[in-house]
């Protein structure tokens, strides 16, 4: 007998988190960081009244997601953390939570965080975790050597390139001082 999918609607309980293998890279990440450093970084950039704000820290980790999957579009990184079940665990939503918007996110990001050092405070702090718990040995790096033309502007590529190159070369000095250690 051929089967039918009747496409019936269903209530079911779910708990996302055993949808996740254990061996899957952000179960690993959640396991060996922790992200509550976050809030106090973003605490003065927060007002006590007001509208709650989208959770920084999902917000943190929605760019993680982004620079570890080689999504560099906002809209894109929204669309996948809304379709991926691991992606939407680690950034602690439910299946029926909502995700934010990318203008939300743009917004957020471009006006509370980009007049700071805080993308690179807290990505220091997320490689220094992961140097401390073994994800990151710095024996071995790798890199990405494909050509992409842009239409961009040289002054904005001088900087982004500068800003990279200091951050790698303190993922670098933090891998080395560990393994020195």
């Amino acid at each position: 007998m051929m089967g039918h999918q009747s496409r019936q609607m269903a209530m079911i309980f779910v708990d996302i988190e055993s949808l996740i293998p254990e061996t899957h890279l952000l179960r690993k990440i959640e396991r060996m960081v922790s992200f509550d450093f976050i809030y106090d970084l973003l605490a003065p950039y927060y007002l006590a009244t007001g509208r709650p704000s989208v959770d920084p820290v999902s917000m943190f980790k929605m760019l993680l997601i982004g620079y570890l999957y080689g999504i560099k579009s906002e809209r894109r990184l929204v669309e996948e953390v809304q379709l991926n079940i691991a992606y939407r665990w680690f950034c602690g939503f439910e299946l029926d939570d909502t995700i934010p918007n990318h203008s939300t996110f743009s917004k957020t990001r471009t006006r509370k965080w980009q007049q700071s050092s805080l993308f690179q405070k807290a990505f220091y702090e997320i490689v220094k975790q992961c140097i401390d718990s073994g994800l990151i040995d710095g024996e071995a790096m790798a890199a990405d050597g494909s050509y992409i033309p842009a239409n961009v502007s040289r002054e904005s590529w001088n900087s982004a390139q500068s800003v990279g190159q200091q951050l790698l070369s303190g993922i670098f000095q933090m891998a080395s001082a560990r393994g020195n250690s």
